[in-house]
Parts: structure tokens; C-alpha cells; sequence
């Protein structure tokens, strides 16, 4: 789960054709064939690292602002 297909940049159907190899139709000419892992735990991971950073970075820059006020 997760790979996907591409036949000249648009996604298409691939199989499984034994346990490590995949196969797929591919119609006559020449064409850029890409396999990309593109699981949706990892961009549901990435989703949540974004928005964690953001939130430390917002409480830090209120921490060094109240610090700031304090002195004053």
C-alpha cells in the first residue's frame, strides 16, 4: 500500500505480478514511467510535525515576549 503509478506525469493502475515486482499495461511509444511511495500515514505525519512546529514556535516567541515585557 502506498506506491503509486505514473505514465508520463498522470497516475495509472499497476498490479502486483509476484511478491517484489509490479506490472501494468503501457501503450506503444516512448514514455517516463515513475513508481512514487506515497503512503497517507507519511503526509498525515508530515500534517501533524507542520502544525507541532508552528505551536513550539508560537509558545517560545511568547515565552522570549513576555520576558521582554518583564524587564521593561
Amino acid at each position: 500500500h502506498g506506491w503509486n503509478a505514473y505514465i508520463d506525469g498522470f497516475p495509472t493502475e499497476h498490479i502486483r505480478a509476484n511478491y517484489v515486482l509490479r506490472a501494468m499495461l503501457i501503450p506503444a511509444g516512448k514514455h517516463t514511467i515513475e513508481f512514487r511511495f506515497e503512503p497517507k500515514s507519511y503526509q498525515y505525519g508530515q500534517m501533524i510535525s507542520g502544525i507541532s512546529s508552528g505551536v513550539i514556535l508560537l509558545l517560545l516567541i511568547g515565552a522570549v515576549a513576555k520576558q521582554f515585557m518583564r524587564k521593561k
